[in-house]
């Protein structure tokens, strides 16, 4: 049995990912397509433009068999711990053959030898590395700098462009669990990552979000989505979120109220950036100027981003890297179809998972489980999210929401 693995935040889902899909059922020759896919926040420190349940139920209504939830702790983080988490979830569920994600290069065989590179971390790489962080530079910077100083332009190239660095960092990852999933590599199409035009059928989810922001009426994106999603979106409880700024009160609130150490323990904070943001936030009217106070060629504006998120979720560097030395995984369900419940049932009775699979929150996770010492994040992410962009918690909370299920025929 071919059961592909996708890894996703589809924010939201476009006609690029129907693309990523379609192509992933045929090289992978899947029976199903089970998507890890990030929560409410996604990689960059934003809120979703619409919540975790209703973009697991767009995945499946545009072909998806299973979407399981990558928690908070990894789903808001640098690629690295992106990768890591949503890897080895895949893994956990013993039964995923084959990795397949998308790329500007298109080339398996060169972005594996850049993940051997950064999985290896020969002395040489990490002096060069640690030689361009004391130029002051960020860390996706001095990484790509020492790359280049070691193997060239043409290899450091690859860690340039975002899908491919998620890609390397899939791959890193990989190599890293020894993993026995065969890396399935689909060369991106249409528009680039940051491209904002929405004149191409194939634009990005950047360019689509920057639309919505611009005029809430989806009509204006009608055709870089797929009908599916359009009819999600016409359904959804909630109007599509365009920015941030519905958490600077809450973010005000929680900075002015911790000391400068305890926000010097927050996951993303270090090296003075969270005097800098004790300093910000008196002076700032709203979230986009804290941000701009804070940055720096050092800090960049995604790494502000999720140090404000970890910050107001409590998110602390001790309880995230103890954790992640013996991390209590889990499969939580979003969404799946009458082909992924078979799957489901087909896992269970196979016995053939090593991480425990949620569908019930209420039911299959008592208090006192190891399971809440990532759990708690999620759900603490959901309830910030309902109250920033619902006004309220508990209609769309973790406790209440059940993954979505449509019958579809197999």
């Amino acid at each position: 049995m071919n059961n592909v693995g996708i890894i996703a935040e589809y924010n939201p889902f476009h006609n690029g990912h129907l693309y990523h899909l379609q192509e992933t059922k045929k090289l992978g020759q899947a029976d199903h397509v089970v998507v890890i896919m990030s929560g409410n926040f996604t990689q960059r420190g934003e809120p979703a433009l619409y919540d975790k349940w209703t973009r697991a139920e767009m995945a499946v209504r545009n072909g998806v068999d299973l979407v399981i939830e990558l928690p908070f702790v990894f789903a808001c983080n640098n690629a690295e711990y992106f990768a890591m988490g949503a890897v080895r979830i895949l893994n956990g569920l013993g039964c995923i053959s084959h990795l397949s994600f998308g790329s500007e290069s298109g080339e398996l065989e060169g972005l594996l030898n850049v993940a051997d590179l950064l999985a290896e971390e020969e002395p040489e790489f990490k002096e060069a590395l640690m030689m361009f962080l004391g130029q002051g530079l960020s860390y996706p910077r001095a990484r790509y700098e020492a790359l280049k100083k070691l193997e060239g332009e043409e290899v450091a190239a690859l860690i340039r462009d975002p899908n491919n660095i998620l890609a390397v960092e899939y791959l890193k990852q990989w190599i890293l669990t020894a993993s026995q999933m065969k890396p399935i590599v689909v060369k991106r199409k249409g528009r680039s990552y940051h491209d904002e035009s929405i004149d191409d059928a194939l634009s990005s989810a950047t360019a689509i979000r920057r639309k919505l922001e611009e005029n809430r009426d989806i009509d204006h994106i009608l055709h870089v989505v797929p009908q599916a999603t359009t009819d999600t979106m016409r359904n959804a409880e909630s109007e599509p979120v365009t920015d941030s700024e519905d958490l600077f009160t809450m973010l005000v609130y929680k900075i002015l109220t911790t000391s400068n150490e305890e926000l010097a323990e927050i996951l993303s904070a270090g090296e003075g950036l969270e005097n800098k943001l004790k300093k910000a936030v008196i002076k700032s009217k709203n979230l986009n100027e804290l941000i701009a106070s804070v940055l720096s060629k050092r800090y960049t504006e995604t790494r502000i981003k999720r140090l404000l998120l970890h910050t107001l979720i409590s998110l602390r560097k001790d309880d995230f890297f103890r954790n992640l030395e013996n991390p209590h995984l889990y499969a939580r369900v979003l969404a799946f179809s009458g082909r992924g419940a078979k799957l489901l049932r087909h896992i269970k009775r196979q016995e053939c998972n090593s991480i425990p699979i949620i569908t019930n929150l209420n039911k299959e996770v008592p208090l006192g489980d190891p399971l809440w010492e990532f759990l708690r994040y999620d759900v603490l992410a959901s309830d910030i999210y309902n109250l920033a962009y619902n006004k309220e918690i508990y209609r769309r909370s973790d406790y209440v929401c059940k993954p979505y299920c449509e019958d579809r025929n197999p």
